[in-house]
């Protein structure tokens, strides 16, 4: 008898635990899950309006390059490395002597209204960047009036370049570059284009495209055909505001999704924003303390100890952690970390304010009557440092004052209005040091900033700076569009240029914007432009739906690669 008790008990053992499983494994099943949902509309608040949503004219307005990078597309694109992808061209080659480019355009492309993209859209946007009668920054027209451009066939174009120049394929990306429908835009005269309505109401060819606009709004929704899976929004909205303080207040009340920019002085009140996560992202640029080798007021820059001692009289960790957090990471070349072309291995200039002092003693700056300012064969160590009106410029400006204060040089910091900074002080070269910043997209290529023969007014080397070796050292490098050739020779140039230090180089700029916690996977990486912030918009998702583990696994598996 008790055997027999003995087994049902077992019996009735087992089939608790039989029933515990299928519990378990039900629950497991049939437990739900929130998943992206399509739809939605992702809004984001931009400062300004739109005026030329047209990419032969949209260099001057940063809400104009953000529509025309959306809409439009170049020859070539760059990744999160800044290195050259096709676009509309599915190839290109260069030639030889590093002064012809031939590029071939894919087979599939055409423009929003469903006509194919041909290489006559391409010549027919190259004459007018070439064009007179046409307002296209100076520096871009002058380049491409150098250029003979050549229509092979249907898809292929050829540009022959006066001379070899290695980083034109910079030409082509969309920065510079992004090609216009002639069947549209033909039947204007060069000189009525900046009035065109089309300006506002463009056929372009990218991944989105404006099917709303006016004062307050516009509306852009993907081109199923340009991603490789759809998102899951349906739509892009901006809003258009007065400021960012608008923007931010908008984003507080909920009416807006996104901040497009966080500027450093309105950091603070973002992060105060309880739904609000920012990201950031370095930007390819550089902000520096320039120096006026020829300056009148401040012969001495032009002494390289002078300005070493200035380098290491100079806390930039402290400016950057504690006067202006979150606006850079310290920088130390003009090219680039991260890039093919950037010397980790060059001089550095940690603050040591002793060495600083060392420096200027042995270079004969005494401060002979201690009034905390050292003199020289009866010149004052004493120069005014220009910056524009910006909150954290004047902050940083202030801050190098305080330093170099230290070591015994009179600074002056003089914020003044960032429109009149290159026409009335950098161009004419009516300064003694400056803060200026300078953008990287692309190409390494420091030639524009610091080739003698673009000592302003020529060009943008605004501080004068000649130096013979580094002159050969850039002239080299953009005869040849070998890589590794090209790395040694600015491996040697940047060395050249943090031994001679023609300016101070303070920090990457960091680039930083906001979005609301509604919004989910949204990524960030490095970014070349702005627009690069929608590099992710098809994984980006609002609504959610609800599924079972079962469903999942079966989505999961759907997605699997084969």
């Amino acid at each position: 008898m008790s055997r027999h008790v003995r087994w049902q008990a077992i019996l009735a053992f087992l089939g608790l635990l039989l029933v515990v499983a299928l519990l378990s494994y039900a629950t497991y099943t049939y437990t739900s899950q929130e998943v992206p949902a399509r739809g939605g509309v992702y809004i984001e608040g931009v400062a300004g309006n739109p005026q030329y949503i047209n990419p032969i004219l949209c260099q001057y307005n940063e809400v104009d390059r953000d529509f025309c990078a959306l809409i439009f597309n170049g020859l070539l694109k760059l990744d999160e490395n800044g290195a050259w992808q096709p676009d509309l061209a599915e190839s290109w080659e260069v030639g030889p002597d590093s002064d012809v480019y031939t590029f071939t355009l894919r087979s599939d492309i055409r423009w929003h209204d469903g006509l194919r993209i041909t290489a006559d859209d391409v010549i027919f946007t190259v004459q007018l960047l070439q064009d007179p009668d046409l307002p296209v920054l100076p520096d871009l027209a002058s380049l491409w009036r150098s250029v003979i451009a050549e229509k092979v066939d249907e898809r292929t174009v050829v540009f022959r370049l006066s001379q070899p120049y290695a980083a034109f394929p910079d030409y082509v990306t969309i920065r510079w570059f992004g090609v216009i429908p002639k069947h549209y835009w033909e039947r204007y005269a060069p000189a009525d284009i900046p009035n065109a309505q089309l300006n506002t109401q463009p056929i372009g060819s990218g991944r989105f495209k404006l099917v709303e606009i006016d004062s307050q709004h516009a509306r852009l929704e993907p081109v199923l055909q340009q991603f490789d899976e759809p998102p899951y929004l349906d739509a892009l909205e901006f809003r258009f505001f007065p400021d960012y303080p608008s923007i931010l207040a908008a984003a507080e009340a909920g009416e807006v999704h996104g901040v497009s920019r966080i500027l450093p002085e309105y950091q603070k009140q973002a992060e105060a924003i309880p739904d609000l996560q920012l990201f950031t992202s370095p930007m390819p640029g550089y902000t520096m303390v320039l120096f006026n080798f020829d300056s009148a007021d401040a012969p001495f820059l032009a002494e390289q100890d002078v300005r070493q001692a200035l380098a290491y009289g100079l806390d930039r960790d402290k400016l950057l952690s504690e006067i202006i957090p979150g606006v850079g990471l310290k920088a130390d070349s003009p090219i680039l970390p991260n890039t093919w072309a950037y010397n980790p291995d060059i001089p550095k200039y940690p603050y040591d304010p002793d060495k600083a002092i060392a420096l200027l003693e042995d270079a004969g700056w005494v401060d002979v009557n201690h009034d905390g300012v050292r003199e020289k064969d009866g010149q004052e160590l004493a120069f005014t440092i220009l910056s524009d009106d910006a909150p954290h410029s004047i902050a940083v400006s202030q801050a190098m004052a305080q330093d170099w204060a230290r070591i015994g040089a009179r600074v002056t910091p003089q914020p003044i209005s960032f429109t009149g900074m290159v026409t009335d002080f950098l161009a004419p070269r009516h300064f003694d040091a400056a803060l200026v910043s300078v953008e990287l997209i692309g190409d390494p290529d420091p030639y524009p900033q610091w080739h003698s023969t673009q000592i302003s007014p020529q060009g943008q080397n605004f501080g004068g700076w000649n130096n013979r070796e580094a002159d050969i050292l850039m002239e080299q490098a953009r005869l040849t569009s070998d890589q590794e050739t090209r790395r040694q020779l600015y491996y040697e140039f940047q060395r050249i240029f943090a031994t001679d230090l023609p300016a101070l180089l303070l920090y990457y700029p960091l680039y930083t914007y906001g979005a609301s916690t509604a919004v989910h996977d949204m990524e960030v990486g490095r970014l070349n432009e702005p627009a690069d912030r929608f590099r992710t918009f098809a994984k980006w998702y609002i609504n959610t739906r609800k599924i079972t583990r079962t469903e999942r696994r079966t989505l999961d598996l759907d997605k699997a690669p084969d």
